[in-house]
Formats: C-alpha cells, sequence, structure tokens
C-alpha cells in the first residue's frame, strides 16, 4: 500500500482575520458545513486538547455530538 494514495488536497479559503470574523463559533460552523459539503470523511472527528493545572498538556479524539451557543 502506498500512503501517497490515501492523501488529499485540502486546500481552500485561507484563515486570516479578515475572513474569520469576530465569532468563532460561527467560523466553525462554517468549517463544519464546508467539511460536510465537501463529503470530507469523518467530518465530525476532532482532536481536543487542554492543558491541566500543572501545564502538561493532554489530547484525545473525540466525535462531535452537536453544536450550539452553550457549548
Amino acid at each position: 500500500m502506498k500512503f501517497d494514495d490515501l492523501r488529499r488536497e485540502y486546500a481552500g479559503v485561507p484563515l486570516d482575520e479578515d475572513s474569520a470574523g469576530g465569532d468563532p463559533l460561527a467560523l466553525f460552523e462554517r468549517w463544519l458545513q464546508e467539511a460536510l459539503a465537501a463529503e470530507v470523511p469523518f467530518a465530525d472527528g476532532m482532536v481536543l486538547a487542554t492543558a491541566g493545572t500543572d501545564g502538561q498538556p493532554s489530547s484525545r479524539v473525540v466525535l462531535l455530538k452537536g453544536v450550539g451557543g452553550d457549548g
């Protein structure tokens, strides 16, 4: 198997402050809709990373269950 055959080009609109807007939730919803429209596999999958009070990072793969203003 050649892993190069699995790769896809994800180029699109570049991210800059002007195109991002002031609402991060609206930006995320726009990205999600674009991914769904492009039929990106597993568009609901993501890595969530946090850091503890000791500064130690931790990350895990999660699946999106919903999007809303309350979290």
